[in-house]
């Protein structure tokens, strides 16, 4: 068993150096499962995003719900684009507004990965029912806080 990483001399670091390297293992596991679909675990997410969300999508949109940044998020849409698992078309309405479509390439790909997350899953088994809702809640919490303060220090 690895031995435990003391990175700061603050405990509130130490836990964020912790919860970094675990998210790190955790989205190995998971691009490597969706290695052999071409597609990596946040185009994934986007996938994700414009199979939820009914009605017109715009990159501006799946970037604040995915909490990426702009360009992070246009650099993926391109990719899905040139694989032919999306479609970025200008609005009828709106020209200068671009919105984005999941083509049935994509809803493909994006039911096959979704069947890639046994391993993820098996990482989470040592995790009782309560420890997972417990985990959920101090995720949004944290989420949450972490909006507070970006938006005061903008």
């Amino acid at each position: 068993m690895p031995q435990k990483v003391i990175s700061y001399t603050d405990p509130t670091l130490d836990i964020w150096a912790r919860f970094m390297r675990t998210r790190n293992l955790l989205y190995k596991v998971f691009a490597r499962d969706l290695r052999e679909l071409g597609i990596k675990p946040e185009q994934l997410g986007i996938l994700n995003i414009l199979k939820k969300i009914e009605g017109p999508v715009t990159p501006a949109m799946i970037s604040r719900v995915y909490r990426r940044e702009p360009h992070t998020v246009s650099v993926n849409l391109k990719r899905l684009e040139g694989r032919g698992l999306v479609k970025l078309v200008k609005d009828l309405e709106k020209r200068n507004m671009i919105r984005v479509e999941i083509t049935d390439e994509g809803i493909a790909i994006w039911e096959l990965g979704r069947a890639k997350t046994a391993a993820v899953s098996q990482a989470f088994k040592v995790l009782s029912p309560d420890d997972l809702f417990q985990l959920s809640l101090i995720i949004d919490k944290l989420s949450d806080s972490a909006q507070q303060v970006l938006k005061s220090h903008s």
